[in-house]
């Protein structure tokens, strides 16, 4: 299949590429301490800069709020870049914590895996003031990710070995933690009724996010239809209630490259290999929130560009053949 290009945007150096909850997408660049919001269409709506140390900042943003942080604080703006609050992350992790994971979900509460405590805390984004905390033990790194509702977040704390990935959330204005079966969380589907989970290995599953029941779970080199040649799971995402993509890696290549695959989100077969209109060697893409659209990032050319899924699958028939899903 052959997507559709919606936009492109070229950065002056890219580091980090974050969903913000019901807005589009917020960007940090690699050499300044800027950010910059895109609306669901790639289309830049602000560009301010930071007060920070370095340059190296994480951020998570909502449609009124961002939060950047770097190794020794965070910061809270809104959109035209005026600080609402910042905190050293030694005075949120009582002396014992150098940088932390966070996110910003869609009722701007800001959750904070603070490393070296061991705690989850659940801040009020808009005031700086805390809600609640909770120890959450575990490996020190931490990824959110972003649910379909304001009901749930996810989060995983990756390990090798042991990673650990749980859906988070407030009630009574106390943490709730649900752990989720599998490995790493990578995403929730539109409907918000299942979630995927993906080990660099190889290995994916969707499961029902009430009952953690496996719908569809195998290794890449498993996978009905799949070309050969593949053999780790770089990301995957939810495009559709019924499509999944991944970036896939072979096992030795000459020089790095890079593929993506569309599968059934009910069986994971491949049901089509992306064939963009320009050239694809390595980046990774990233999810939007309306359906049949995703980001690829380009790190050789610092370009990111938004597609919308077009046109007709590899496997789909031709008109009069019957379909066979």
């Amino acid at each position: 299949m052959q997507p559709r290009l919606i936009n492109q945007v070229w950065l002056p150096g890219i580091r980090q590429v974050a969903q913000a909850t019901g807005f589009g997408w917020a960007v940090t660049e690699s050499a300044s301490f800027t950010v910059n919001l895109f609306d669901h269409d790639l289309r830049r709506v602000a560009r301010f800069p930071v007060p920070l140390d370095d340059p190296r900042m994480n951020v998570g943003a909502t449609g009124q709020l961002v939060a950047a942080g770097d190794k020794h604080q965070i910061v809270v703006l809104d959109h035209n870049g005026v600080v609402q609050w910042r905190s050293s992350w030694d005075r949120l992790g009582g002396g014992a914590t150098v940088g932390a994971g966070f996110d910003l979900d869609g009722d701007d509460i800001l959750w904070v895996r603070l490393a070296g405590t061991k705690e989850l805390v659940a801040i009020h984004a808009a005031t700086g003031k805390e809600i609640h905390r909770t120890p959450l033990p575990g490996p020190g790194a931490a990824w959110f990710v972003h649910g379909p509702t304001k009901t749930w977040t996810g989060l995983t704390l990756p390990h090798p070995e042991s990673a650990a990935s749980m859906l988070i959330g407030l009630d009574a204005e106390q943490i709730v933690l649900r752990p989720l079966a599998g490995d790493d969380l990578a995403g929730f589907s539109p409907a918000g009724d299942r979630y995927l989970t993906t080990a660099f290995d190889g290995f994916l599953s969707v499961r029902n996010v009430a009952t953690d029941n496996v719908i569809a779970e195998r290794h890449l080199e498993d996978l009905p239809d799949t070309p050969p040649g593949w053999r780790y799971v770089d990301r995957a995402v939810f495009l559709t209630d019924e499509l999944i993509l991944i970036a896939v890696s072979p096992a030795d290549p000459p020089d790095y490259a890079e593929g993506h695959l569309l599968l059934s989100a009910r069986r994971l077969r491949c049901r089509s290999q992306m064939r963009y209109p320009h050239p694809h060697r390595f980046g990774s893409i990233h999810p939007a929130q309306q359906p049949g659209r995703w980001l690829t990032r380009h790190h050789e050319e610092d370009l990111l560009r938004l597609w919308q899924l077009d046109g007709r699958l590899d496997d789909e028939p031709l008109p009069g053949q019957i379909a066979l899903l």
